[in-house]
C-alpha cells in the first residue's frame, strides 16, 4: 500500500462533489484535509470542469471500490505517474 495522489478531473462542480461524497462514505480513512479540489483551467474557469485531488493510501481493494464508484457515475479510472485518475472520458463520434 503506498500513498498516491488520487485525481478527480474534467467533470463539472456537482459531478465531482457527488463522487467525492461517495467515496469519502465508502473510503473512511480518507483525511479531509487531504482533498483539494479546484477549476481545471485556472485562467479560464468558463468551463466548470473541475478538479479533485486527494492524497491517501490506495491498497488493491481501494482501488477496486473507486473503479466500481467511477463506472457508476460514466466515469472512467486510470493509473499514471503515481496518480490514480477518475475523469470523464471524450465522447468519440463517428465520421460520416
Amino acid at each position: 500500500m503506498r500513498q498516491r495522489i488520487l485525481v478527480i478531473c474534467r467533470v463539472k462542480r456537482h459531478e465531482a462533489v457527488t463522487c467525492l461524497k461517495e467515496i469519502t462514505r465508502a473510503c473512511p480513512s480518507l483525511s479531509p484535509y487531504s482533498i483539494t479540489h479546484y477549476c481545471s483551467n485556472a485562467i479560464e474557469c468558463k468551463s466548470n470542469d473541475y478538479e479533485v485531488h486527494i492524497k491517501t493510501l490506495l491498497d488493491a481493494d481501494n482501488k477496486q471500490l473507486l473503479k466500481y464508484i467511477a463506472e457508476k457515475y460514466s466515469l472512467t479510472l486510470r493509473e499514471e505517474n503515481g496518480k490514480v485518475i477518475i475523469y470523464k472520458p471524450s465522447k468519440l463520434t463517428k465520421a460520416v
